[in-house]
């Protein structure tokens, strides 16, 4: 026992920085190294194998890369003919790790791998992979290049005025159109891998200045803590470290825009950025951001003040419109005027439903319409949306099936969800209506307050790591007011959120006017 205690206390430890063996190390004989990618690599067409001799020498070595995600007109000029015609007899006379690599390779960034496991990851992520016979390490090159899609401006998130960039599918791309626009090196960018099988590419930007240490060390765990096969989208993200995954509120705010992304991260939050996906999420984020554009920042505040407004106005719309309908049709028509009353109940002399099956009809068939019309392609689903239209409008009033009121109604119910900003809010607010439409069918305007009694009692327990969701209404903070439900002028807009921005809260020195400065 003592002997066996001794052993354990006297073994050596690993040093800072050095890393551990994750799997089979590299052997100096090229043909065993060979033997073992191409068995690894068995049935793979797309993994090509290029064996040259090294000018000036016999050594034989080997590059190993992935069609399609391999610069090779790079790996042609910059490693093969390097190697077989432009290496002086001097130099290889003999070769080694540090030769290689200063002296050899013209690569902009070369690193030393001595597992296979290590070699074959970043083998395929697109970079080439140099094995010499007679050294015991392989050479990982940064090589990588595939078609991508270019920047183009974002379909979901236009404006009138402002940058016309969207991010894309290519991570490095997105990170480069977040650098551009903050040139400081407080910006810290922290990559990840996700996946068991995907191994996805994670990048969490933040600014180390600005962004609280707590929030930033929750989203890193968060994320490092994730365990599944593959990630496809950043949705898999979202899901996985949110708070609340079954509210239909979401916690996290996700956007195509490098301007938008970047507004958040001047204000201490924190963004994730996902490898083939052009939506960056943002963290923590409020309820009042949600109904915030980017446009917001570009257009004079009076106007902004109105727009904000109306977006509000149009989240009560999306989701209570119908409901109000059945409410002052079946149980509380002594609340409209007379003349309304004498109207509505002329158009539903004829009519077959009751106001709540006619409204949840014709809820039903406009959602339809809706995602048939985004399913199918293009030009047939303008025609489609067209037709139904006309079906759903015209055809069902001449035919008795709805009235003309619920069809003013459920027009304006739907331009309300189209209204808000974000694509994933709006999607969710607009089926929040069917629960509450479904209350006032069963239990009238009583089902109605306790439906939106329940929603706020939910949105007043929701949290953004950390962050209360109707921050900073609820609890009420006036020093915040400033860009929530309206936005002030810039000049007043001196402190960033207290909420997100723990170190540096001071956003601008304050700015006097001229009639200031003139008294």
């Amino acid at each position: 026992m003592r002997q066996l205690i001794k052993k354990i206390f006297s073994a050596p430890t690993k040093k800072n920085g050095e890393k551990k063996q994750r799997g089979t190390p590299i052997s100096k004989n090229l043909n065993k190294n060979y033997s073992y990618l191409k068995n690894l690599f068995q049935d793979c067409d797309d993994i090509n194998f290029r064996r040259f001799k090294i000018a000036n020498t016999n050594t034989t070595a080997l590059i190993v890369y992935v069609d399609g995600l391999t610069n090779e007109d790079t790996l042609s000029n910059n490693v093969i003919r390097m190697l077989t015609t432009m290496a002086k007899k001097e130099v290889t006379e003999n070769i080694d790790s540090s030769t290689i690599e200063s002296r050899l390779i013209s690569i902009s960034k070369v690193t030393t791998v001595k597992e296979f496991d290590l070699a074959v990851e970043g083998l395929l992520a697109g970079e080439g992979l140099l094995i010499i016979d007679g050294i015991s390490n392989a050479f990982s090159l940064e090589t990588r290049q595939w078609e991508g899609r270019k920047v183009t401006e974002p379909t979901n998130e236009q404006i009138i005025r402002g940058p016309r960039e969207g991010f894309t599918e290519t991570l490095r791309f997105n990170t480069a159109l977040i650098r551009r626009r903050i040139k400081n090196n407080d910006l810290k960018m922290k990559s990840i891998k996700v996946g068991r099988e995907s191994k996805t590419d994670i990048v969490v930007a933040y600014l180390s200045n600005t962004a609280k240490d707590e929030v930033v060390k929750e989203v890193l765990k968060r994320v490092s803590q994730i365990d599944i096969d593959g990630v496809l989208e950043s949705n898999y993200i979202e899901e996985l470290i949110e708070e609340r995954t079954i509210s239909p509120f979401p916690q996290i705010l996700n956007t195509e825009r490098p301007d938008r992304a970047v507004g958040h991260l001047l204000e201490g939050k924190v963004a994730i950025l996902v490898d083939g996906s052009p939506f960056v999420l943002i963290v923590p984020v409020t309820l009042a951001q949600f109904f915030h554009s980017p446009e917001d920042y570009y257009q004079r505040y009076g106007y902004v003040l109105v727009i904000r407004i109306l977006r509000f106005f149009a989240f009560f719309a999306s989701t209570s419109l119908p409901s109000l309908y059945v409410i002052l049709t079946t149980y509380r028509y002594e609340m409209m005027p007379i003349r309304i009353v004498f109207s509505i109940a002329e158009g539903r002399r004829e009519l077959p439903f009751t106001p709540f099956m006619e409204a949840l009809l014709l809820e039903l068939a406009v959602e339809f319409l809706r995602e048939a019309t985004i399913r199918i392609p293009s030009p047939i689903g303008q025609t489609i949306g067209i037709v139904g239209a006309l079906i759903i409008g015209e055809a069902a009033i001449q035919a008795n099936l709805v009235g003309p009121i619920l069809v003013i109604f459920t027009a304006i119910t739907m331009l309300g969800s189209f209204a808000i900003p974000n694509y994933s809010m709006s999607s969710n607010i607009r089926i929040l209506r069917f629960p509450i439409l479904l209350s006032v069918g069963i239990l009238g305007g009583f089902g109605f307050v306790i439906s939106w009694f329940i929603l706020i009692i939910h949105i007043c327990n929701l949290e953004s790591f950390g962050v209360p969701f109707l921050q900073p209404l609820f609890p009420f903070k006036s020093s915040e007011q400033r860009d929530t439900i309206f936005r002030t002028p810039f000049r007043w807009m001196r402190r960033r959120p207290i909420e997100t921005a723990g170190k540096n809260v001071r956003r601008q020195k304050g700015v006097e006017s001229d009639n200031e400065k003139k008294r």
